[in-house]
């Protein structure tokens, strides 16, 4: 049963258009982007979101991340997602050519966004010493699996392998026990939201002392951190996941319940949203004073009865009723969407979190917003996702000086 969250006949907002001349707040900054698949690529994206000038290495043929689904267009949506406000060039590092070429790059760039398995940028004459002696002040942005050291540094990792490992699997686990796969990339983004952040404080000690450095970024690392209390409680003292499903299990009531129509999601666990909900909404003062009811203690030891009370209630209604009358005395409550519906929901599109636009081949895209918004240099929409090898010309007569007599010897020479 679809819940309908807004009139999906409500036209979506005009084109965005993609204009070269704007400037962020690091349009001085030069990044080069040597990364695949999600995590490097969207904190290259981020940077180049905020003005930075990136360069896409991939090697000819394109990453592996355009041959995957969903595609639109014929064009794999992953690689349209994470890699706009960049310039695409096609690189063969095993080509003596191509690799000098890479590192001509290297001392271009401020920022080198890598997600190799440690090692690797070693293996291509990207060695510590080597860039510090040609490009002493550049920052590499590494993220790996499990970081440049520890014991796992050499192991592969996927995103759902940092959830198993993590433990959030098990904290998403419903009353049957089975581990539950969070299908929304969270190790990979956690990792280019910390790779971001890090890149910037580097920038910033770097304008101040004209100081190099490389961050050291782990998958595994960036998820555990996102998890909150349940690692340390569990060594201070032994909590484990309560195997709830939806329910949150330090609050009452906090949980999925049944609508007319579908359901809701209601957050009335603490005392201030429980008095609301008892005096607003259900008109019985008596439950207040309630003793099974007047704590957050109390309510998480009475859970299946005071559900019961808001299921007799919400079961009742339409979920937008709910929403409505929950919205009106101000209790955290949504009805719980498709993602069709959400993907039309208008508060998301007043804010451009998801923008239309035409891809370098003049097709329709759908792409996420930079969730950052500033009252002084805004978020730039520069270059659409680029085509493999889109701007190989340009960057190499631009940036590094080739005419096109020496770009066509590097062509034939298999070096771009």
């Amino acid at each position: 049963m679809s819940i309908q969250l807004i009139d999906s006949t409500i036209p979506f907002r005009p084109l965005v258009s993609w204009d070269r001349r704007a400037q962020g707040a690091l349009h001085d900054v030069h990044v080069l982007d040597l990364s695949r698949f999600i995590a490097g690529p969207l904190c290259a994206q981020n940077l180049g979101d905020l003005g930075a000038d990136v360069i896409k290495v991939e090697r000819p043929g394109g990453e592996d991340s355009r041959d995957t689904e969903p595609k639109t267009n014929g064009k794999a949506l992953y690689t349209m997602l994470y890699n706009r406000n960049k310039r695409a060039i096609t690189l063969n590092p095993r080509n003596p050519d191509g690799r000098a070429i890479l590192r001509r790059l290297a001392e271009w760039a401020d920022v080198i966004v890598e997600n190799y398995r440690p090692g690797t940028l070693d293996q291509m004459g990207l060695d510590e010493p080597t860039l510090r002696k040609t490009n002493p002040g550049v920052i590499v942005v590494s993220i790996s699996g499990y970081g440049q050291d520890g014991p796992y540094r050499d192991r592969l990792l996927f995103d759902c392998i940092a959830q198993a490992m993590s433990g959030l699997m098990d904290m998403n686990a419903g009353p049957d026990e089975l581990p539950r796969l969070t299908k929304m990339f969270p190790g990979d983004t956690a990792a280019a939201t910390q790779a971001t952040s890090a890149a910037l404080a580097a920038l910033f000690h770097h304008q101040r002392t004209g100081e190099g450095q490389r961050v050291d970024i782990s998958v595994l690392d960036c998820l555990v951190a996102a998890l909150g209390a349940s690692l340390p409680a569990n060594l201070a003292f032994g909590a484990v996941p309560q195997h709830e499903g939806n329910r949150d299990p330090f609050n009452a009531p906090a949980n999925l319940f049944h609508a007319r129509d579908g359901f809701v999601y209601i957050h009335a666990g603490t005392d201030s949203f429980w008095s609301r909900f008892c005096l607003e909404i259900l008109e019985q003062p008596e439950l207040v004073e309630d003793r099974q009811f007047n704590s957050t203690t109390a309510r998480t030891r009475n859970t299946a009865a005071i559900e019961a009370i808001v299921t007799g209630w919400t079961i009742n209604r339409t979920g937008l009723e709910v929403e409505e009358v929950l919205k009106r005395v101000g209790i955290p409550c949504s009805r719980v969407a498709r993602v069709g519906d959400a993907a039309r929901n208008q508060q998301l599109w007043s804010r451009d979190m998801i923008f239309r636009s035409l891809d370098t081949d003049g097709d329709e895209i759908f792409l996420l917003g930079y969730p950052a918004r500033f009252s002084g240099k805004p978020v730039t929409m520069r270059y659409a996702p680029p085509t493999i090898g889109e701007h190989t010309e340009q960057v190499l007569s631009e940036i590094l000086g080739f005419d096109e007599a020496g770009i066509a010897r590097l062509r034939a020479a298999g070096a771009v």
